[in-house]
C-alpha cells in the first residue's frame, strides 16, 4: 500500500511540473518563406558583405569576395534550414518557396561574426507579414537552432493572433 501511495505521489508531482508547451491549434497551417533581401540571398553574411563593399569602394576587383560571400551564404542557409528541421516548434509550419501559394509570413536573416575568431555569431532575424509587408517581430540569437526555434514560435504566435483577429470580425 505504501508503494502505491509513493507511486501516486510521484505521478502527481511529475504532472504538476509538466508545463504546457503545446502549439496552438489553428484552422490553417501557417506558411513561412525565408525571403531574399534586395538582390541578395535569403541569409546574408554581414562580414563578407562588408568585405565585398570595401573592395568595391576602393576600386578593386570584388569577384573573389562575391564568390566567397556566395559560398558562405549558401552554408549559412543550410545551417538555418537544419535548425528548422531540428526544432519541434517548427512542426506544422509550411515552408514556402517559389510558386503559386503565397506565404503568410516572411523572415529575413543576417549573420554576423560567424567566422570571426573569438567572437560569438549573431543570427539576426526579422519576421514580417508577407501579404501586408508589415513588421511583426525580430530577434538576435547565438545559433542557428535557437534562431529557428524563436522564428517558429513567433510565427505560431502571429498566426494565432491573426486567426483570433479574423474570428472577431
Amino acid at each position: 500500500m505504501k508503494l502505491l501511495i509513493a507511486i501516486l505521489l510521484w505521478t502527481l508531482i511529475a504532472c504538476a511540473q509538466k508545463t504546457d508547451t503545446a502549439l496552438p491549434k489553428l484552422k490553417r497551417s501557417p506558411s513561412l518563406v525565408v525571403a531574399p533581401v534586395q538582390n541578395s540571398t535569403a541569409v546574408i553574411d554581414t562580414d563578407m558583405f562588408d568585405a565585398q563593399k570595401y573592395v568595391e569602394q576602393t576600386g578593386g576587383d570584388s569577384s573573389g569576395e562575391k564568390t566567397k560571400r556566395t559560398s558562405h551564404e549558401a552554408a549559412l542557409t543550410r545551417e538555418l534550414m537544419a535548425g528548422f528541421n531540428q526544432a519541434k516548434e517548427c512542426d506544422g509550419i509550411v515552408f514556402s518557396g517559389k510558386g503559386e501559394n503565397k506565404p503568410g509570413f516572411r523572415v529575413q536573416v543576417m549573420v554576423d561574426s560567424h567566422d570571426t575568431p573569438g567572437q560569438k555569431p549573431v543570427w539576426v532575424w526579422i519576421l514580417g507579414d508577407a501579404a501586408r509587408n508589415k513588421f511583426i517581430s525580430k530577434g538576435e540569437e547565438d545559433s542557428n537552432s535557437i534562431a529557428a526555434t524563436n522564428i517558429c514560435l513567433a510565427v505560431w504566435k502571429a498566426a494565432a493572433d491573426a486567426e483570433v483577429k479574423t474570428a472577431g470580425r
